[in-house]
């Protein structure tokens, strides 16, 4: 359930325990409300060309912050700055 005062996912699970296998969630990320549909996915590469991993946006239409580059939420953006890491999670249901 979302507190309707604050956006808060006020049963949300800590993002430490969230899937990451590629399940969407609905995911509570600071400064942007509770509603953001993620998932965590690979197929990325760092600096150095490594695979990695992060969570991306899934849904059209949903903008995510403005720290996050290209939908995706990287340790540091594409300005060197770090993206906005989400805090808790619950399942999404389409």
């Amino acid at each position: 359930m979302t507190n309707k005062t604050t956006g808060a996912l006020s049963e949300g699970r800590p993002i430490s325990t969230a899937p990451r296998d590629g399940t969407w969630i609905q995911a509570e990320i600071p400064g942007h409300g509770s509603d953001n549909i993620i998932a965590w996915l690979g197929g990325l590469e760092d600096e150095a060309g490594n695979e990695c991993w992060a969570w991306h946006f899934m849904l059209e239409g949903q903008e995510p912050p403005d720290c996050w580059t290209d939908g995706v939420c990287w340790a540091s953006n594409e300005d060197g700055a770090p993206s906005v890491q989400p805090t808790k999670w619950k399942p999404y249901y389409a």
